[in-house]
């Protein structure tokens, strides 16, 4: 019989390595732009959904493919252990919400499009011939690059309901996208940090692998700066109590972000900095 801590132990490792942790995470990161720019707060939502549905079965598949390496890693590990309940789990998804899903795609057409392509982008980040993520210093932009399109700039791509193009993005759309993707790009550091032996193994040339991981840190809080610093030049609501404590709370998971840190560290720490901010927007702006 388990005990109820090993019982929890297997929630968080399931919830964390399975990747619904992070999915979320997507999900959050999309909503958000709802609670600050109201006229795309449909689209925000219905493109939420979809987005936590894609980077559950995207990364999924990063880690089916990683997976039949030969690894120690432990997240690897769990996975080929327990890949069978992550297949049934995406089974169901997909059963329950392709309905939704379809309406999805027949409801934003224009934007599926381009939706495609940041999937394709996706793939191709970590499967050869191009595996993106290899190129020296890009790989923490990579991935801020297709969350920042599949989160803002498709659904803002529909201001007031309607197909609206690049049009709608006036200075606050362009600010909140550009300080989001400093945000992003600075809470890839800590997952560069803790897989620093295995990228050094693998060739990939990440900012702790290239720079040392004391001067990656303070990269991170340079972009979490500019995060900050952009929120007083957005007008159409106040960000700057929201982004004030996001600041402090995301600069010490960089600064106390080591690679020998507990696995949940980065799972719960390093994708609920993420969560954290879309809580507190919708508690100051609701």
């Amino acid at each position: 019989m388990f005990s109820p801590r090993q019982i929890a132990k297997n929630f968080l490792d399931f919830i964390g390595y399975s990747n619904l942790f992070l999915a979320f995470a997507v999900f959050c990161s999309t909503i958000q732009g709802g609670f600050i720019f109201n006229n795309v707060s449909k689209p925000c939502t219905h493109f939420a959904f979809l987005n936590f549905f894609a980077a559950f079965f995207l990364y999924n598949l990063q880690r089916i493919y990683q997976s039949h390496f030969p690894t120690e890693e432990i997240r690897l590990l769990w996975y080929r252990k327990n890949k069978k309940w992550i297949f049934t789990l995406a089974i169901v998804f997909a059963l329950i919400f392709s309905g939704a899903v379809w309406d999805i795609f027949t409801a934003y057409e224009q934007g599926i499009y381009i939706y495609c392509i940041c999937a394709i982008f996706s793939i191709f980040y970590f499967l050869p011939p191009f595996n993106l993520r290899k190129i020296p210093y890009i790989k923490q932009f990579c991935i801020a690059f297709v969350w920042i399109m599949v989160c803002i700039v498709i659904p803002f791509l529909f201001g007031n309901n309607n197909f609206s193009n690049i049009d709608y993005f006036q200075k606050d759309q362009s600010l909140y996208l550009i300080s989001q993707f400093c945000f992003i790009a600075a809470m890839c550091i800590p997952f560069d940090i803790r897989d620093v032996e295995k990228d050094k193994q693998e060739g990939t040339l990440s900012f702790p692998v290239l720079v040392g991981i004391n001067k990656s840190k303070i990269i991170g809080i340079l972009l979490l700066a500019i995060y900050f610093v952009l929120s007083f030049f957005i007008d159409t609501v106040s960000l700057v109590g929201v982004r004030g404590i996001m600041f402090v709370v995301s600069g010490l998971v960089i600064y106390f972000s080591e690679p020998n840190r507990h696995r949940y560290y980065f799972v719960y720490l390093g994708d609920g900095v993420i969560i954290l901010q879309t809580i507190l927007l919708y508690w100051l702006l609701q």
